[in-house]
This record gives C-alpha cells, sequence and structure tokens, in this order.
C-alpha cells in the first residue's frame, strides 16, 4: 500500500537536516560466521531453553548478557539470524553495558531521528493504529531505506505497563516460505523503493529535529542471510513505495497482497510482553516487528534500542535456500574463524571508526551528542 504525505507544512519546507545521508559502506564481517553451529556456549550456560512458537522466538533463562563472553555473543547472534528474536528477563545490563554489548557485533548503527549516538529511547504511544497513514504502528524493518539497512538489534525496557506495550515479531523468513513456488520466482530479484520521506516529515510536525534529510533506496524485495544462506521476505509496509519494474497497478497489487500476507500471519508471529529488565534481541534482516499501541498511558512505557549497520541487502539466485530446506549453518573455512583475542582486537578496530559512519565529526561533536536525549515511538 502506497501512503501520501499529508502534512507537507511550512516547517517541513523550511527545515534543513544538519547531516546528509549515510553512504554506503562494507561492514565488519557478520559476527554470526564465528559462532558454532551447536551454540554449545550459549546454551550449555542456561537454565531454561524455550522456543516460544515454531518459527520464531526463543527465550532463554539464567544468562546474564552483561556477562556473556565473546564466544557466546556470536553464538547470540547466529541464533538470532536463524529464529529471528531472543527474549530474556531479569537484566541487569546498564546502557552503557548495552551499548558495549551491541558493539561486540559491528559499527553503531544511528536512527534518522536519533540525537543520541549510543541508543534511540523508545516511549510509549496511544494512538489508534487504525488512523490513516499510521506507518509507525504497522509492521517494519528499522529504517529499511539506508543503505545499509540494521543487522542486530537489541530493546531494554526499562518501563512498562501494567497491560498493554507488547510487541509483536514476524519471521519474514517464514513469510517467504508460505509463498507459492511460482510466486517465489515472480518477486526473486525484484527491487522494492524504500523511503524515509513520511517519518521525516512526520517527525518535524512533532516538533523533532531529523538528524538526516529523506532518503529513497531500492534494495531487493527477496534477500540472502549472509550467514545462513536463507531467503527471506525483506517486505516493509512502513517504508515501501513502488516495485521497480512494474507498472504501478500492478505494484499496488502486489505491495496489498504482501501486506495481507504479513497480516494474516499468526502462525509465523511471536507476541512479547515486557516487564522491566526484559530484552529482545533480534536480527532486523528477517523478521518485520510492530509495537501495540494504545490502552496505556505513554509515559508508562520507555525503553532503551541500540543497533548495528548491516550490509547493504543483496539476492543471491544461486546460493539461497528456502528456510524449509536449512539445515543449519554452511560450513566456512577455517580462516573465517578467529579466536576471542582475535576478535576483541578486530572489533576495537572496527568500532574506531563509528564516529565518521554515524556523522560525527571529531570526538569532540561526539560527546556533545552524548548529553543530549533522544526519543521515538516504535517497538
Amino acid at each position: 500500500m502506497t501512503l501520501t504525505h499529508t502534512g507537507l507544512t511550512r516547517e517541513v519546507l523550511a527545515y534543513t537536516a544538519p547531516h546528509p545521508p549515510v553512504k554506503e559502506f562494507v561492514p565488519p564481517k557478520d559476527r554470526a560466521f564465528y559462532a558454532e553451529a551447536s551454540k554449545s556456549k550459549l546454551l550449555s550456560a542456561a537454565t531454561s531453553v524455550k522456543n516460544l512458537t515454531p518459527y520464531i522466538g526463543t527465550e532463554i533463562t539464567g544468562v546474564q548478557l552483561d556477562r556473556l563472553t565473546p564466544a557466546q555473543k556470536d553464538e547470540l547472534a547466529l541464533l538470532a539470524a536463524e529464529r529471528g528474536v531472543i527474549f530474556f528477563r531479569n537484566q541487569n545490563i546498564t546502557i552503557d553495558q548495552q551499548y558495549e554489548l551491541t558493539r561486540h557485533y559491528g559499527l553503531q548503527d544511528r536512527d534518522p531521528n536519533q540525537v543520541n549516538p549510543r541508543h534511540v529511547t523508545i516511549l510509549g504511544r496511544d494512538d489508534d493504529i487504525r488512523a490513516f497513514a499510521n506507518y509507525g504502528a504497522d509492521f517494519h524493518s528499522d529504517h529499511s531505506f539506508e543503505a545499509n539497512p540494521p543487522a542486530y538489534t537489541m530493546l531494554r525496557l526499562i518501563r512498562t505497563p501494567d497491560t498493554g506495550g507488547d510487541t509483536i515479531w514476524t519471521s519474514q523468513t517464514a513469510l517467504y516460505d508460505k509463498l507459492s513456488s511460482h510466486f517465489q520466482k515472480f518477486i526473486d530479484g525484484l527491487q522494492a523503493v524504500h523511503t524515509s520521506e513520511h517519518g521525516y516529515v512526520n517527525a518535524i510536525n512533532r516538533g523533532t529535529q531529523p538528524f538526516r534529510g529523506p532518503v529513497r533506496r531500492a534494495h531487493p524485495l527477496v534477500r540472502t542471510h549472509p550467514v545462513t544462506k536463507v531467503k527471506s521476505l525483506f517486505y516493509n509496509p512502513a517504508f515501501i513505495i513502488h516495485l521497480e519494474g512494474l507498472k504501478g497497478a500492478e505494484s499496488l497489487h502486489v505491495l496489498n497482497f504482501l501486506r495481507d500476507h504479513l497480516h494474516t500471519a499468526d502462525d509465523l508471529t511471536v507476541r512479547w510482553k515486557w516487564e522491566p529488565g526484559s530484552v529482545a534481541f533480534w536480527d532486523n534482516r528477517v523478521v518485520a516487528h510492530r509495537a501495540v499501541p494504545g490502552g496505556y498511558k505513554p509515559e508508562e512505557r520507555e525503553g532503551k534500542r541500540t543497533a548495528i549497520f548491516g550490509e547493504r541487502p543483496y539476492f543471491d539466485p544461486v546460493n539461497s535456500v528456502k528456510l524449509s530446506d536449512y539445515r543449519g549453518k554452511p560450513t566456512y573455512d577455517e580462516d573465517e574463524k578467529i579466536s576471542e583475542a582475535d576478535a576483541i582486537a578486530t572489533n576495537g578496530v572496527h568500532n574506531a571508526n563509528v564516529n565518521s559512519v554515524n556523522g560525527a565529526k571529531t570526538s569532540k561533536d561526539n560527546a556533545e551528542c552524548l548529553n543530549e536525549t533522544s526519543a521515538n515511538v516504535g517497538p
């Protein structure tokens, strides 16, 4: 479904974002490459590991995220790539520790509306998901319009309402798998145009000053995960406005079908009830998610989200498999495995470049940003 702008106000037309869009770059190698397929170091440390649904969502108990070893962190990445989203409760991790844990996986991502380069503050929302063009309440993959959309993402709730404020995730690998083979062949290789224009306009009209200006980018509608090689829909009703190569009416009908496919996939979905100290860790490349708004006071819900830049989405028609054909992480050459000491040293080098990627010109600029606050409505 294509949304129409209704908010081109004088404020929007007069505003100029202070930083340009982030240019495409090659991120550090995915940490899941270095994980053991069995994930024994992570799973053996838990008192309980429970798959919440057949296709998506695993809850781990008895593990504190601030105490994970580098090897366990890598295995968490692989588990998220395979199960979509991993849940933890009763976590003692601080925002600084959350930031450092996220940095293990690569370069810190920065939302276009995010002032603080370390995290986004997620607030509650009381609006109606049935409202016209309420893109933020619909399923989405976080800012998929970027050249390097986020990969691993972590959200920790520090304040929650007694009822309401849940988040829903849906497996996009399973969504693709459930399509007919004929439809899969039709959409394989199609490019979808993603835009941040709606979010940019809405943010300014809410009184927010976006960090970066609006962009449009084309990404594959079906993407290949770099580690598992599993095909996944990369469908985003909040940000996709057109499918390249199709006529307008054709594109609209395909996108409307995919929206129905996503919104009726109860069997491919997990719904998480938050508590203070709960954490969700997900792979933004293989799931869509949305917060369930309404029914509580927005100030009763607050969370901190951190994420890393992923690779530019790509589709490999030769070396990809469907979820139903996935038999575990492929075997990689030994030179793709590194020791824990090398992992720490390597990430130190990668993260030294995070200021330039995120738009901070100097360490002084970055420090000044850390003293500011940011707020967003989301998962």
